[in-house]
């Protein structure tokens, strides 16, 4: 039996393509959006959470890719953590030093990062299959996509609450309710459908693998018939379409006769 090879299918520049926008975490799995709503209430905050993320996610990927495959995996559970922590606390400064106020609107959201859910879930779905190559690009790729949701929702609520971009901190507030978590939930759920939107009309073919980890490397399938054709059901499912559902639509119309 041939093996199947470990590189990827796609360019680079596609595979960041589609693993930033066409796959975003947020916008189509909802993963690690708690330091979004919780920090992201400005432009600098939103990009002091892009490079965090990106830095967590391209560090343990490639270190797990590296130095995790064959470790146990209640054991690498626990290891994710303790490498995302390292990074974390390794480049807090300089992330902090990109925000006016020096990282205090932050918080502890900033630290969260080390707990996301996005570094565990390509960690052990991706990471730990394939090679160091593709573990950096999903990286990279996945933290594009949580990075520009970031920036963008920190970018509208500092518009909203003080009508300003990247000066925020010596602005007073015009609108105090856009600093909100749910000004930021309202705002991602319009990116998310806008982004719905755009999958649908122009990349139709790759919606199917929204949630797939690998995703990223493999061709769409062209017209695909969909989780729901004939084919693709388990052998109950098209037993029960072929003989059980029709024997209760033959007594229903029977009964329905009946009563008439």
């Amino acid at each position: 039996m041939k093996k199947k090879s470990s590189k990827p299918v796609l360019s680079l520049s596609t595979a960041l393509f589609k693993g930033s926008f066409v796959h975003n975490p947020v916008l189509t799995q909802i993963i690690g959006i708690c330091p979004i709503v919780g920090a992201a209430t400005t432009a600098a905050n939103g990009l002091s959470l892009a490079v965090g993320v990106v830095a967590v996610l391209v560090l343990t990927e490639a270190v797990t890719s590296l130095l995790l495959k064959k470790v146990p995996r209640w054991l690498r559970m626990a290891a994710y953590t303790l490498l995302s922590l390292s990074v974390v606390l390794t480049c807090d400064r300089f992330i902090f030093s990109l925000t006016p106020d020096g990282g205090a609107g932050l918080g502890i959201y900033f630290y969260l990062l080390c707990v996301n859910a996005l570094a565990v879930i390509r960690c052990e779905k991706f990471a730990c299959k394939t090679t160091v190559l593709n573990a950096v690009t999903d990286g990279v790729a996945a933290g594009i996509g949580y990075g520009a949701v970031a920036l963008i929702v920190g970018a509208v609520r500092e518009l909203i609450t003080y009508g300003t971009l990247f000066s925020a901190a010596d602005a007073v507030p015009r609108f105090p309710q856009g600093a909100l978590p749910f000004a930021a939930l309202v705002i991602a759920g319009f990116l998310a459908a806008g982004h719905k939107w755009l999958l649908i009309k122009f990349y139709p073919d790759d919606i199917r693998d929204t949630f797939s980890m690998n995703a990223v490397y493999e061709k769409p399938v062209k017209k695909d018939p969909g989780l729901f054709a004939d084919k693709r059901k388990p052998k109950v499912l098209r037993d029960y379409d072929e003989k059980i559902r029709p024997r209760h639509s033959a007594e229903e119309k029977e009964k329905g006769g009946e009563a008439k």
